[in-house]
């Protein structure tokens, strides 16, 4: 009589690892806005450059965060280039500024938290 309790245990065992991914799963790494989406642990940055501006929109656990709240700034590391830019916050989640990124550029997009001091550091090359 106790072989169906292994077999149920056994089964459990074999089917836990399917659903753990989902489980373990931070933020979407699906673009919302048609951007460019990088995870960082919780935290989740969109960024798209047009017509001379770039957005930046950010989330925690895939939920939009107060950008009135936080500091974005963005350092820009190209051909002959390194800049240090500090793009105000818009609406919502979203910061916009006016920059333009050029092709082999390395932009480090970096979200200041809550008490002045720990930063999120979001990486992209372009």
């Amino acid at each position: 009589m106790r072989k169906p309790h292994y077999l149920l245990l056994l089964a459990s065992l074999l089917t836990t690892p399917l659903m753990a991914p989902q489980v373990l799963a931070h933020g979407n790494d699906h673009p919302q806005y048609g951007g460019e989406v990088k995870v960082v642990g919780e935290y989740t940055f969109e960024m798209k450059q047009e017509a001379g501006k770039v957005s930046i929109w950010v989330f925690y656990d895939g939920e939009p965060l107060d950008a009135s709240a936080l500091a974005l700034k963005v350092k820009i590391k190209g051909e002959n280039r390194k800049e240090m830019v500090e793009v105000p916050a818009a609406e919502g989640n979203k910061y916009v500024g006016d920059l333009t990124f050029n092709p082999g550029d390395k932009v480090l997009a970096m979200l200041t938290l809550e008490d002045g001091i720990s930063k999120i550091v979001a990486k992209y090359k372009l």
